[in-house]
């Protein structure tokens, strides 16, 4: 983007002094645009440079100001978004014989890029336990419910004497199988079979023993505050890596060491509809042992000498090659005196840390800019150090260290499917992994101070102003981040948006135990053709039920029905409760 005002700049100039020239031609061998004196070329440049650099912040509507606002509120906001993919991992050979947790944030690393491993880690925990899918189908009867099998074998374990709990299914392959598998288990399942293959026992459960996953607090795909809103996250998610929610759930699989099992064993999933034709599984159409994972890793900066001079100082990862590395989030500031061992560790000015101040003491805390990379797509930090009245200061420290929290920045994007394998300190021993899905382009924060303005007018939002089919989309649009720098997630996100034809809302009310509880009923209508397959469409519509649920104010709830304009499909989900509190 500077490489645009640069060049503007530095274009303008050219022509200014050409016609400067022909007006004074005693000065036109130095300025005339051939044969310019290369002393005022290097003049030029350099002014050009400092002159683009200005218009850019003009251009950005005071981003410092809003880069303030946004700091104290909602700093994830002026973080990058990272890579991220599907992780797969295999149990080594069989031999497990207990169920083992991968735990959330375990790392792992890719094959060299450039010379660097890129490093990422798990956000979820994971069940892995001693057996394997073998086989699938998908099967329609003539006389019958249609039904999904899943056929699987034991290892060396006693289904008895293992812990069994909640089981994970990733639904991957082409597209309209992925969503159609997804539309089915989670919207038209009528029944779950647990059954031992060799003595035909089994046991029946409702459609409530399946849930949908990748819902939960601790399955968040990136660091988000505690006081953020969460339905915004549930839209950054959907739009960064829409994959992360073809995750299904048994929520407990215990029953299955009442049925005796040696060897082999299914569970099927019974349908109350036929699936589509473009629903065609096959090996790996669904998947154990799999977990979403991003680019992101702890990592310290080198440490800054502080000048007497200075005031504003560029943080640096540490490392050979650092253009590999871009800052997330500082975790740390910390700085020791000269002779000292004695550590003073600084705390962020926009923060609720401020210490009092009496007696003329001053505390200290640092503040971080970001601004856009004068080469290549991605950030550059910058700390500089204040006062509690925001008075600029000399850190009274000497060496100032800092810990990052890190991505990559773009060199993830040139791994390929199967490249993330390689095991680190943390990475479990019992299992191998790879990464089954394409690695998502890194995201840079939106910098610039129009789209920052955006985003905190949506401390002026209420439940009501999003019942607009212009409203609504904007929202949506304003989280479509990857739509930035993937022109496919631009086009895809362009036919979503187009797709929401009306919304409507009117009063409803449930009775709880006799008492009413009053609440929204929402109609949104949808065109089916702005979607890859009817369960793309199912799972836009349930990012938006989830995000109008949570922004439903306490003791009201929401209920979301969706149809679609062309085929009269039509989705009623159940009453969500809400979470906002009314200030």
């Amino acid at each position: 983007m500077f490489n645009k005002y640069y060049q503007d700049e530095l274009s303008y100039l050219r022509q200014l002094g050409e016609e400067f020239a022909k007006a004074y031609p005693k000065l036109a061998p130095m300025l005339a645009e051939s044969g310019t004196d290369p002393d005022v070329e290097r003049l030029l440049e350099g002014f050009a440079f400092i002159s683009g650099r200005i218009r850019q912040k003009l251009d950005g509507d005071l981003p410092e100001l809003a880069h303030n606002f946004t700091n104290l509120l909602w700093p994830h906001y002026l973080r990058p978004i990272p890579s991220a993919t599907i992780l797969e991992f295999d149990p080594t050979g069989g031999a497990l014989q207990e169920t083992q947790v991968i735990k959330r944030g375990t790392a792992v690393e890719s094959i060299p890029v450039e010379g660097t491993r890129c490093r990422f880690q798990t956000t979820s925990d994971l069940n892995v336990y001693p057996f394997a899918l073998k086989d699938i189908a998908l099967e329609a009867p003539s006389t019958g419910a249609p039904f999904l099998k899943l056929g699987f074998q034991m290892g060396k374990a006693d289904l008895t004497k293992i812990r069994l709990a909640d089981l994970s299914l990733f639904l991957a392959g082409e597209p309209q199988t992925a969503y159609g598998l997804y539309l089915l288990l989670t919207h038209h399942l009528k029944r779950v079979i647990f059954r031992n293959t060799s003595n035909r026992k089994e046991t029946a459960f409702g459609p409530e023993a399946m849930r949908p996953g990748g819902w939960g607090e601790e399955q968040a795909l990136l660091p988000y505050p505690v006081a953020a809103f969460t339905g915004y996250r549930f839209l950054q998610e959907y739009f960064t890596l829409p994959e992360k929610f073809l995750f299904v759930e048994l929520a407990d699989i215990s029953p299955l060491a009442r049925l005796e099992i040696k060897d082999r064993f299914e569970i099927i999933f019974e349908f109350s509809r036929r699936p589509e034709e473009a629903v065609r599984v096959k090996a790996g159409s669904v998947r154990l042992y799999c977990t979403p994972a991003v680019n992101l890793f702890p990592h310290h900066g080198t440490p800054i000498r502080v000048e007497q001079e200075k005031t504003e100082y560029r943080l640096r990862p540490e490392g050979t090659n650092t253009e590999h590395y871009e800052i997330f989030s500082v975790s740390k500031v910390a700085g020791w005196t000269a002779g000292t061992v004695e550590e003073k560790e600084y705390r962020p000015f926009f923060s609720y840390e401020h210490s009092l101040e009496r007696g003329g003491r001053k505390s200290e805390y640092y503040h971080l800019t970001l601004r856009p990379a004068v080469v290549g797509r991605g950030t550059e930090t910058y700390i500089s150090f204040v006062t509690g009245d925001e008075s600029v200061a000399i850190p009274s420290t000497s060496t100032v260290a800092v810990n990052f929290i890190c991505s990559n920045r773009n060199l993830p994007e040139k791994l390929k499917p199967g490249d993330i394998n390689s095991p680190t300190a943390e990475s479990p021993a019992f299992a191998t992994f790879q990464n089954i899905t394409r690695v998502t382009p890194s995201i840079p924060p939106p910098l610039e101070g129009g789209v920052l303005w955006r985003l905190l007018s949506h401390l002026s939002l209420n439940y009501l102003s999003l019942l607009s089919v212009e409203n609504l989309r904007g929202i949506l649009e304003l989280y479509n981040f990857a739509a930035l720098v993937d022109r496919q997630a631009a086009r895809a996100g362009e036919m979503r948006l187009e797709a929401i034809r009306q919304i409507s809302a009117k009063p409803d009310h449930l009775f709880i135990k006799g008492d009413a509880l009053r609440g929204l009923k929402v109609e949104l209508e949808l065109a089916e053709s702005g979607f890859a397959a009817e369960g793309d469409m199912y799972l836009f519509a349930s990012i938006l039920n989830r995000f109008f649920g949570l922004y439903t104010s306490l003791n009201s709830f929401s209920r979301l029905e969706v149809k679609g304009v062309e085929k009269g499909d039509t989705y009623r989900f159940p009453p969500l409760a809400g979470r906002q509190v009314l200030l």
